[in-house]
């Protein structure tokens, strides 16, 4: 393929206007430095302290997004000692519809780990997502369940769990 076939799409980099060397027509914009690392996608957490039902359901409502009407997953939010949002939050994707213990206590032991070095205290909030979900489901109420032992087995404090469907959300525990 030569530089002259035509395509689909307009790339960036093509021969310079009478010279014919590649150049890189992005080369003019500036560079953007985030300095607040790797997670641009993730969407601005509130400050306050999460006070309510309403007030960890609007939190994961716009954390998940439209992720709430796709495959089965869990996702935790991390908390402070006094129950704002830290900027940890971890999905975990192709969880099997019935919960298993062993993926439980492994998730709860990093999650344990990581609040026991970054928020001494703190807690966490679990949703169980799934497109059908946002009740007390056989998917819900299992993983509820086995999450709620694994983390009471390591000293880590639940804020909540909730279940999040394409249609629906509500708080399981509290």
């Amino acid at each position: 393929m030569s530089d002259h076939d035509d395509h689909w799409f307009e790339h960036p980099f093509g021969p310079a206007p009478g010279n014919g060397t590649v150049h890189d027509a992005w080369a003019d914009e500036p560079w953007i430095v985030d300095v607040h690392g790797p997670d641009d996608d993730l969407p601005r957490l509130p400050a306050d302290v999460l006070q309510s039902h309403g007030d960890v359901l609007a939190v994961l409502l716009h954390l998940v997004g439209p992720e709430r009407a796709g495959p089965p997953a869990l996702w935790f939010l991390l908390l402070d000692d006094e129950d704002r949002c830290l900027p940890l939050v971890l999905p975990v994707n192709d969880v099997p519809l019935r919960a298993d213990p062993a993926v439980a206590a492994q998730v709860m032991t990093g999650l344990a780990s990581v609040l026991d070095r970054e928020a001494p205290g703190g807690s966490l909030v679990v949703a169980c997502v799934r497109a059908g979900g946002g009740d007390r489901g056989a998917f819900e109420t299992s993983w509820a369940a086995a999450l709620r032992e694994a983390a009471d087995d390591r000293g880590l404090r639940v804020r909540a769990v909730a279940a999040l469907g394409a249609n629906r959300a509500r708080i399981l525990e509290w």
